[in-house]
């Protein structure tokens, strides 16, 4: 069994879909530009699951932290400057809420339902072997394959090995729509799906999974 800590931290304020990039930039810079804040080691990215991620819960901005990124908030804390430079507009934030969870991360003999909001999982390549499918099955099967490989990715950043076999079934395909990104089109997808993994509340999967992106919900939790 492998326990995981997560940290939810919620600011007051609105903020606006398109500003979370602009809330991460004024975070990073709060924090003094820490590695697991910007997901960079030196000049390069960090090609690992984000330990760090910023988010739009009701509207107003959130910083979800997960494992040594729990450790790793402090940083922000103990600076205690919450003015954040938000585009063009200063904006002067309080935090509303600190919300600490631990998710026992293992595989179970039965599945949990999960519900997947703007998930993006087609890089250029797989958007093109999704685009080619002729059946609805066949895209379902991709996705499942892509889903799996996304969960598999956060374990090996937690350091966690399954032996037995990981589950994803996708049951339904609420939406999908096209979002935009640094000049990319990106296929965004809502969907819920079923699994035989327990996974920590409000994390993110797939592409962009630190700016808000493919964020995992219990069914339970959908209105």
């Amino acid at each position: 069994m492998h326990q995981i800590k997560t940290l939810i931290v919620k600011f007051s304020t609105e903020l606006a879909k398109h500003e979370v990039p602009l809330f991460r930039g004024a975070v990073i810079a709060a924090s003094g530009g820490s590695q697991l804040f910007h997901n960079h080691e030196g000049d390069n990215y960090r090609y690992a699951y984000p330990l760090i991620q910023y988010k739009r819960i009701h509207k107003n901005p959130a910083i979800f932290c997960v494992g040594l990124g729990v450790e790793s908030i402090g940083e922000l804390f103990s600076n205690g400057n919450f003015q954040f430079q938000i585009g063009e507009r200063t904006v002067d934030m309080e935090i509303v809420s600190i919300k600490a969870y631990k998710t026992n991360v293992q595989l179970w003999q039965n599945e949990f339902k999960y519900y997947l909001e703007n998930w993006l999982p087609l890089n250029s390549e797989n958007y093109k072997k999704y685009a080619q499918l002729e059946t609805m099955a066949e895209k379902i099967a991709l996705l499942e394959q892509i889903l799996k490989g996304n969960i598999l990715s956060f374990l090996k950043t937690m350091d966690i090995f399954i032996e037995d076999e990981l589950m994803c079934h996708i049951t339904d395909i609420s939406s999908s729509h096209i979002e935009h990104y640094k000049q990319l089109k990106l296929m965004s997808f809502n969907l819920k799906f079923s699994s035989n993994i327990s996974l920590p509340y409000l994390m993110g999967l797939g592409k962009n999974a630190s700016l808000g992106f493919g964020v995992v919900k219990e069914q339970r939790d959908i209105s």
